[in-house]
């Protein structure tokens, strides 16, 4: 998928940003930040895409993103809300690594920083509590800012319910631990420039300088499906965003997705979202 680079304008003066938006609709293309992001979705429903990771949006909807993941944000515009509410925190990658590696106590958050370059959810309890953490944060002195930085970051350590996205897989004998995340990003970079050719999996197994049966194993430990199905997946998601943000044919779609015939992608779509390219679109369609 392409994904545009969005700034964060950094405070003067601080850390970290945090902003409170609310809105109508919320209509968030493909988009990638250089920063971690928290972002917490309140009072609405819709639908989230994280890489090729796609959810269901409820009151406190809560994700932490890694730099350069892209993610999109829809509202269900069918649904009769006051608002769309979204609270987003930003750091950088380079800063909070400095705290971590000057502050024992952060340690455990090194672990979410890591899931964090596929996506994690939190518990909606949690989100309920940065949200309240967050009520006044613009208003405190700088030192009570950080702090409340740093208790926002504690909750999301304690929270037992929070889920990767992607579950990472383990290593094997040809992978080592400090290898594991670069062949997976690689992959996901190798998979979203090339997702609407016919690749193979020999193909991304050259890519890699991997065996197809090492290759078989990381799908199976880390994707927790095969090659075909993710990549299937992969295929039917950019679709389901074509759907929904433009107004293109649905044969032109087919043709940018990498599926061969319109007969294959109608049945694997509707196996997938439950209903037909066509209804998907005229219930999700933005305006």
């Amino acid at each position: 998928m392409k994904s545009t680079l969005e700034r964060v304008p950094q405070r003067i003066g601080a850390s970290w940003r945090y902003l409170k938006i609310t809105e109508d609709t919320k209509n968030y293309g493909w988009h990638r930040h250089d920063e971690y992001e928290i972002a917490i979705h309140r009072h609405f429903n819709g639908t989230c895409f994280i890489g090729h990771h796609q959810s269901d949006i409820k009151h406190n909807h809560m994700v932490l993103i890694g730099p350069g993941l892209p993610h999109a944000i829809y509202s269900n515009q069918e649904d009769d809300f006051d608002c769309c509410e979204t609270h987003v925190i930003w750091f950088r990658k380079e800063w909070i690594e400095s705290q971590i590696n000057n502050c024992h106590e952060l340690f455990p958050f090194k672990n979410l920083l890591f899931d964090a370059s596929q996506g994690i959810q939190f518990s909606p309890k949690t989100a309920e509590s940065v949200v309240q953490l967050l009520s006044d944060v613009l208003d405190a002195p700088p030192t009570k800012q950080i702090a409340i930085l740093f208790l926002i970051i504690s909750l999301l350590i304690e929270d037992k319910d929070s889920a990767k996205l992607t579950n990472l897989m383990t290593p094997s004998s040809e992978i080592t631990p400090s290898s594991i995340n670069e062949k997976i990003i690689k992959t996901d970079i190798y998979l979203s420039q090339n997702f609407d050719k016919d690749i193979s999996l020999k193909q991304l197994a050259d890519h890699l300088y991997m065996s197809e049966s090492s290759v078989r194993r990381m799908f199976k430990r880390h994707y927790t499906e095969s090659f075909s199905q993710h990549l299937k997946k992969i295929r039917l998601n950019v679709a389901c965003d074509l759907l929904m943000t433009t107004n293109l044919p649905v044969s032109l779609i087919i043709e940018k997705v990498g599926f061969d015939n319109q007969a294959n992608f109608n049945r694997q779509f509707k196996a997938y979202k439950r209903v037909t390219p066509k209804v998907y679109r005229e219930s999700t369609q933005r305006t």
